[in-house]
C-alpha cells in the first residue's frame, strides 16, 4: 500500500486529565523522580572522564565501570545527553562544560582522515578497532547536532554534516554489511535499525538549521521505512531487507547465525516501535499530517503485534514472518526497551488524546511500574534518558495545555 493508506486517527475528546488511573501530574512526577535520580544524578557523577576526557559508562546497580573503554556507539550519545541537559533542563554551566570536553576529546582522538569515526578505544585513547560500527558515525551526528543547539559551535554542525553524508554513502554501498547491530551480514542488506537510528539525528541537526543536501537522506530514511519494511497487511515491520528491498526467504541460509535476533528474516519490535515514533517527530518537523498519520498507524500496529500482557508483561521479538503470524514469539530481555512503547503512546496521546494511544500507554506504564527494579539494564546512554527527557516535555506541554491535543492534526499538511 502507498504511503498515507489506511490510516487510523481516532476523534479526540476535548481534554484528558488523566491516562488510565493515573493523573497527568501523577505521571509526570514519576518520570521527574527518575530524571533527577536516575538521570542527572547518575550521569553527574559518574559520566565525565576527567582525566582523559570524553565519557565513561558506569553500572547503574553498583557504581562501578566494568570497563574505562570508549565505545563511539555509546560516546555520541552521552555528547547528546549532556547537550540536551543543558538545552532543555536549566541551561546549567557543568552540563555544557560536560559536553563541551567531551566534543573536543571525541574530535581531537576519534575522528579518522576519511570522515568516519573509531569504533572503540581505551580510555588514554589508544585505539583498539578502527572504524567499524555504522552506528558510531550516526551517534556521533546525533551529539554534534545538540552541542551545536548549545553553543552555535558551526564547526561542530558542519562536521555533523560531513559525517551524515559520509555515514550515507556507506549506508548505500553495495558492500555494505551491516555490521555494529550484530555481525556481519550479507553484501548490501538494508536494516529497519539503520534507518531508525539515522533518522533521529537527521531530523534534530535539520531542526536547529536547514541543510538542503540532507532534507532528501531523512525522507529517503521515511520512506525505506514506511514502503519497504513495513508489512501494513499483516502489521509488522521486516528488520532486514536484500539488496534490492525485499524481505529474505526463509530458509537454511537466513538462518546461519546461532543468535536469532541477528537472522536475515528477524522480526524486531524494539526497532519497529521506535521507527513508529522518529516518523511522528519528523512529520512534527516538516509540518506533515500524512507523514504523521503514517508513523501513527505503524506504531498501533506494532503495539498490536508485539505486545504482550500476560506475565511476564513487555514485548514480543520473532525468528521471522511465519513465527509471527503463528504467534510463536519469544519475550524480549531488553527491558530499556519499554521507554520506547511508552514514548510512542504519550507521542500519540498528546495529538490525538485518542482513547487507543491512552491504552498503549496504560499498558506500557503498568508494564513499567510492575518491575520492582525499573526498566533499567545497566548504564543506559540513549533509552532511558531520551524517553524520560521527551516524556517530561510532553506532560509539560499537555499540562500546560490543559489537557488539550496539540491541533497539529487540525493543521493542514505543508508536505
Amino acid at each position: 500500500m502507498p504511503p498515507g493508506a489506511g490510516r487510523a486517527v481516532q476523534a479526540p475528546t476535548a481534554a484528558i486529565q488523566k491516562i488510565g488511573r493515573w493523573s497527568l501530574q501523577e505521571i509526570r512526577d514519576h518520570f521527574q523522580g527518575e530524571f533527577e535520580k536516575d538521570i542527572v544524578a547518575f550521569w553527574e557523577k559518574y559520566g565525565v572522564d576527567k582525566q582523559y576526557g570524553a565519557y565513561l559508562r558506569a553500572d547503574r546497580k553498583t557504581g562501578t565501570y566494568p570497563t574505562t573503554d570508549k565505545d563511539l556507539y555509546s560516546q555520541g550519545r552521552i555528547l547528546w545527553i549532556f547537550s540536551y541537559l543543558y538545552n532543555n533542563f536549566g541551561r546549567k554551566p557543568g552540563h555544557l562544560e560536560a559536553a563541551r570536553q567531551g566534543k573536543e576529546a571525541l574530535v581531537k582522538h576519534a575522528l579518522l582522515p576519511d570522515g568516519h569515526w573509531g569504533t572503540l578505544y581505551a580510555r588514554d585513547w589508544t585505539m583498539k578497532q578502527a572504524f567499524f560500527d555504522i552506528y558510531a558515525d550516526i551517534y556521533m551526528i546525533l551529539g554534534l547536532a545538540e552541542y551545536f543547539k548549545a553553543t552555535g559551535d558551526e564547526d561542530a554542525r558542519r562536521l555533523a554534516v560531513r559525517t551524515s553524508y559520509v555515514a550515507n554513502e556507506m549506508i548505500l554501498s553495495p558492500s555494505y554489511q551491516g555490521q555494529g547491530h550484530g555481525p556481519f551480514y550479507e553484501p548490501g542488506i538494508k536494516r529497519l535499525g539503520t534507518w531508525v537510528h539515522f533518522l533521529f539525528p537527521l531530523t534534530l541537526l535539520l531542526q536547529y538549521k536547514s541543510e538542503e543536501g540532507l532534507e532528501p537522506i531523512a525522507r529517503m530514511c521515511v520512506r525505506n521505512m514506511i514502503q519497504y519494511h513495513w508489512d501494513r497487511k499483516d502489521g509488522f515491520a521486516y528488520e532486514c531487507l536484500d539488496h534490492l528491498y525485499k524481505p529474505y526467504p526463509i530458509d537454511y541460509l537466513a538462518r546461519f547465525n546461532d543468535k536469532f535476533n541477528y537472522r536475515e528474516a528477524y522480526i524486531s519490535g524494539w526497532h519497529s516501535i521506535q521507527g513508529a515514533y522518529k516518523i511522528m517527530l519528523e512529520a512534527l518537523r516538516v509540518k506533515s499530517r500524512e507523514m504523521f498519520e503514517d508513523g501513527l498507524e505503524f506504531g498501533y500496529q506494532i503495539f498490536k503485534t508485539h505486545w504482550k500482557d500476560s506475565p511476564p508483561c513487555g514485548f514480543y521479538d520473532f525468528q521471522d514472518a511465519n513465527e509471527l503470524r503463528q504467534g510463536k514469539g519469544i519475550p524480549s530481555a531488553a527491558d530499556s526497551a519499554i521507554y520506547d512503547f511508552l514514548l510512542f503512546a504519550l507521542l500519540a496521546v498528546e495529538h490525538t488524546l485518542s482513547p487507543r494511544a491512552m491504552e498503549c500507554f496504560e499498558k506500557a506504564y503498568s508494564c513499567a511500574l510492575s518491575r520492582p527494579e525499573g526498566i533499567f539494564t545497566g548504564s543506559l546512554t540513549l533509552h532511558e534518558p531520551r524517553g524520560v527527557m521527551l516524556m517530561i516535555q510532553i506532560l509539560d506541554r499537555l499540562i500546560e495545555r490543559r489537557g488539550r491535543a496539540s491541533g497539529f492534526l487540525d493543521t493542514k499538511s505543508s508536505a
